[in-house]
């Protein structure tokens, strides 16, 4: 994802947060367990510089190496902390609603300096996104370019076997038997409803991988979906180079430049990791449906900022796999097939509330499955207007978990200590109440997770999106299976070390498999029980630009 417009001035650099918890480790936690405040983490003792994406010299904790010696390990702190005289409930939560963060962006545009500052920030995000170009496929090898608001021939659309070919050799080449190429009708989104009158459907697009089943540990298969949206910019058949790299060192300051795609080699950074984790689910037996979000690579679409409605297309798409309606697919052997001849294709021939389901997300995709899990789980609530109205929960039992990758999950309050994260919240606040767009969670997501049946986390310790803090604050809620896999890296998982990737996908996908089969924990997680001991979960490997560097230098 691109720099994101930051979090709100003034925060306090504080490290502490009100965390409710059940102070479980890594396995799954008691749901009779009374919650109790988590301990406030231990005081950080050492400074460390970090690069890819803070470029900055942060807190962390001095920790044993098994090499020998110490380190010190960095990790981003909270801004936002409850003052000492608090006597709410729950101040992530309550502080960081809709309707407050929506009075805070009021008073700042009574403010003429700051609602100029924030304003320029939020035009910059309004669509068509100025920040970034959003739609590469096809740019270097016209194979897969489409016009993605036309009638769209699904044949020209990339399948896994274009990345067997050099130098590619991805390996979800592997899964072309059992791909299904897939469209999906959806409705504009209120920004381009109401701010552009745009009244037309558009067409969401991408793959649905079959899978074998997973194991059920007693001798049978057990088939099940996960549903993974992607990170922003994320475009699922985009091509990049093996050895492409996102980011190059000045060698006059010694920090990072992030560098422009597309480019002469790829088209869209990160693509690769993201297609190999589509795989992995697939091998372990599930059925993995990811398509490109509105407004993005394949898919229709003019505003691509909307994750609330974002999150409301899972239940869309999952609707139309069902009954066919609004829907095409072109089947591994080239049969295309529409409206009541694909009713039931698709699903493990079940219906969309039956079939055990995994809703999983990277980055952005975070934040559109944490708003599917609220509609599923609590209620449904429009906050891209600005008097918002609510339905009840959906409540499909079988939703059985969330996976989440750089998480935005615990929303508003666990925004971390940086400049550039400075005005987040603010830009949170006047894009919903002014321009009908839910870009970032408030704290709606966080105040539901109790009822959330299970969630696997994937974070690193410097990650942007949300600190370690509010991971911790969102696992705490968890009360069935849970674990944390931390990295010393940052918001891109894409640019971590080899091996903590293989870690974090094997984590994943073991607990994808304990989720769907009913695991009351996962077998080999790392044990933690504060902020201190998680960090120190983390083996000595390091994002590269990151790496402790000699002293002098």
């Amino acid at each position: 994802m691109s720099k994101f417009p930051a979090a709100r001035r003034g925060a306090a650099a504080a490290f502490a947060a009100l965390a409710i918890a059940a102070l479980a480790a890594c396995s799954a936690g008691d749901p009779g367990m009374q919650r109790v405040s988590r301990m406030s983490p231990p005081p950080t003792d050492c400074r460390a510089w970090v690069g890819t994406d803070r470029d900055a010299e942060i807190p962390g904790y001095l920790l044993p190496q098994a090499s020998g010696g110490t380190v010190c390990v960095p990790f981003l702190q909270t801004a936002n902390k409850p003052p000492a005289n608090y006597t709410g409930n729950d101040y992530n939560v309550d502080e960081f609603t809709d309707a407050r963060l929506k009075a805070r962006w009021a008073a700042c545009k009574a403010d003429a300096a700051c609602f100029k500052r924030i304003d320029a920030q939020m035009q910059r995000w309004l669509p068509p996104n100025k920040e970034r170009a959003t739609r590469s496929t096809g740019v270097l090898d016209p194979s897969g370019k489409i016009d993605p608001d036309g009638l769209v021939d699904l044949k020209q659309i990339r399948r896994p076997a274009f990345f067997a070919k050099a130098p590619y050799n991805e390996a979800i080449a592997a899964d072309e038997a059992r791909t299904y190429t897939v469209e999906f009708t959806a409705p504009r989104d209120a920004f381009e409803r109401i701010d552009l009158n745009m009244r037309d459907l558009i067409k969401l697009r991408g793959w649905y991988i079959e899978g074998a089943g997973v194991d059920d540990g007693k001798g049978g298969k057990l088939h099940a979906l996960v549903v993974m949206a992607p990170g922003g910019g994320g475009q699922l058949t985009a091509i990049q180079h093996p050895d492409e790299k996102s980011y190059r060192i000045d060698p006059a300051t010694g920090k990072t430049v992030a560098i422009r795609f597309p480019n002469a080699t790829t088209e869209t950074m990160g693509q690769r990791w993201w297609r190999d984790q589509l795989h992995a689910l697939n091998q372990a037996g599930f059925d993995v449906l990811a398509y490109d979000r509105r407004g993005e690579g394949l898919s229709g679409g003019f505003s691509d900022t909307n994750t609330l409605e974002q999150g409301e297309d899972v239940f869309r798409v999952l609707a139309q796999l069902e009954s066919g309606d609004g829907m095409r697919m072109l089947t591994p052997t080239g049969q295309l097939l529409e409206g009541p001849a694909a009713r039931g294709r698709l699903l493990a021939g079940m219906k969309a509330d039956t079939l055990p389901i995994l809703l999983g997300g990277y980055s952005r995709g975070s934040m559109s499955t944490a708003w599917a899990m609220t509609r599923n789980f609590s209620e449904s609530c429009s906050y891209d207007m600005q008097t918002p109205t609510c339905t009840p929960a959906k409540g499909w039992k079988n939703i059985k978990g969330a996976i989440l990758l750089s998480s935005f999950a615990s929303g508003a309050g666990y925004v971390g200590v940086s400049p550039d994260l400075a005005d987040r919240n603010l830009f949170l606040g006047g894009m919903a109440a002014d321009h009908h767009i839910v870009f970032y969670p408030n704290s709606a997501p966080l105040a539901g997770m109790d009822k959330w049946p299970a969630a696997f986390f994937g974070k690193g310790l410097w990650d942007r999106a949300e600190t370690v803090e509010g991971t911790i604050a969102a696992y705490d809620r968890i009360g069935g299976l849970k674990e944390i896999v931390v990295a010393r890296g940052p918001h891109s998982i894409e640019t971590w070390p080899v091996q903590d990737l293989r870690y974090l996908q094997e984590r994943m996908v073991a607990f994808a498999k304990g989720a769907v089969t009913g695991a009351t924990r996962i077998p080999g997680a790392k044990p933690w029980n504060d902020l201190k001991q998680l960090v120190a979960t983390t083996p000595d490997s390091w994002e590269p630009s990151s790496a402790p560097r000699p002293k002098g230098r």
